[in-house]
């Protein structure tokens, strides 16, 4: 499971970093639009898609962790309490802002809400679920 996760970190890293330097592919179902209208919620900043990207790259390295690669320079301890957050950070994602993001949008009729419901919320809360087995697996 650390392994799956560390994937799964890595290719929404490189998805950031992709649309950091410009590429387009998907942008259009990635950002929450308000309902009934194509106007977007916000409009992510350069900053902020590395920041995002660079955090995924992290977790990845932190998931990665799990299985004892860096065990010369850092305690495997630090790695399962690295995965307890990014558990809670990736739970509070799929239970959401209770109006455009996660399970309990209210706003449930733009493309972006319906990948949300059937794709990134689910992929948020399975991330939070294997986190935390990973965190507390021997």
């Amino acid at each position: 499971m650390a392994i799956l996760n560390a994937l799964i970190f890595f290719g929404l890293s490189i998805l950031h970093f992709y649309w950091l330097l410009g590429g387009k592919w998907g942008m259009n179902s990635v950002i929450p639009t308000k309902t009934n209208t194509s106007d977007k919620v916000f409009v992510p900043s350069a900053f902020s898609t590395v920041v995002v990207a660079i955090g995924l790259l992290m977790f990845g390295l932190i998931a990665l962790g799990n299985t004892n690669p860096f065990s010369n320079w850092i305690e495997l301890t630090y790695f399962r309490w690295g995965n307890l957050l990014i558990a809670f950070i990736f739970f509070a994602r799929a239970v959401g802002d209770f109006n455009y993001v996660g399970f309990f949008k209210r706003a449930r009729n733009t493309v972006f809400a319906r990948n949300d419901t059937w794709c990134y919320s689910p992929l948020c809360l399975f991330i939070s679920i294997t986190s935390i087995f990973v965190a507390l697996s021997e």
